[in-house]
């Protein structure tokens, strides 16, 4: 090994955990506000009921608010 292979690999270490920790914060950012819902729900449906049809986005988000709003002591205000 030479000496700017040693030199390369701490940079590349850094690089490395900076991607790590973006991931992680754009999965954190995207469970708070909800952006995985669709998906989650969609491959539920896939998985235990293959015989329905998924919802469209649209009709997912007017769902999810409904069911909120039919019970507003889920929410914060």
């Amino acid at each position: 090994m030479t000496g700017t292979d040693r030199a390369a690999r701490p940079g590349r270490r850094v690089a490395g955990a900076l991607r790590r920790a973006a991931r992680r914060a754009i999965w954190y950012v995207r469970e708070v506000v909800g952006e995985n819902d669709y998906q989650r729900y969609v491959d539920h449906l896939r998985a235990r009921h293959p015989d329905r049809t998924p919802p469209s986005r649209r009709e997912f988000e007017r769902m999810k608010t409904d069911r909120m709003e039919s019970n507003p002591k889920t929410r914060c205000c």
